[in-house]
């Protein structure tokens, strides 16, 4: 099982340094320092692998929401601002859900399915987020909530990669925590 998890945090950094379609089963057997047909034993095709990959983010994502359950909605949002931010810290990282949606059009089908429901969870929790925040009073009555919801996460992919584009990983913070100061009462 090391050779599988070595495996999926290997795959992780190329798909967030230079995309699905920027690495191979080569480029991991490599680094790993074994034969590209080891990796089939736990990865059929690449699409298994990149569904693995959406697998252990979504789950990563899942024990990020519970460490942050007890904080008002503000918090939350200024949470998932500084998780973005720290894929920028990594390298100039992007976040593999942005980088799937670049190399989207080229993705398998199974793979694409998984892509947008990942997206899409995490757009429906912020979603609520901004409702609540609403309801509590730190964030503006009259925001559309999915819309903005959307933006912010808009923002932040995009962010993160002029960030990358000029080595600069604090663009990405500053350009976030100016929309929500737009977004706060």
């Amino acid at each position: 099982m090391e050779t599988k998890k070595l495996a999926l945090e290997a795959a992780k950094n190329h798909l967030q340094l230079r995309g699905y379609n920027g690495f191979s089963f080569q480029d991991i057997a490599d680094e790993l320092g074994i034969r590209k047909a080891s990796l089939h034993y736990y990865f059929a095709s690449k699409e298994d692998l990149g569904l693995a990959l959406i697998e252990d983010y979504s789950q990563a994502f899942q024990d990020w929401l519970k460490k942050y359950e007890d904080h008002h909605a503000l918090e939350r949002i200024k949470k998932f601002i500084d998780m973005y931010y720290s894929f920028s810290q990594d390298g100039l990282k992007v976040c593999p859900g942005g980088v799937l949606c670049i190399d989207f059009n080229t993705l398998p089908p199974k793979l694409k399915k998984a892509v947008v429901e990942f997206q899409s969870g995490q757009q429906e929790w912020l979603t609520e987020q901004f409702k609540t925040g609403c309801k509590q009073g730190s964030l503006k009555k009259d925001i559309k909530p999915k819309e903005t919801a959307l933006l912010l996460m808009s923002t932040c992919q995009g962010a993160l990669q002029i960030a990358r584009m000029q080595n600069n990983p604090k663009i990405m913070k500053a350009a976030c925590t100016s929309l929500l100061q737009y977004l706060e009462k």
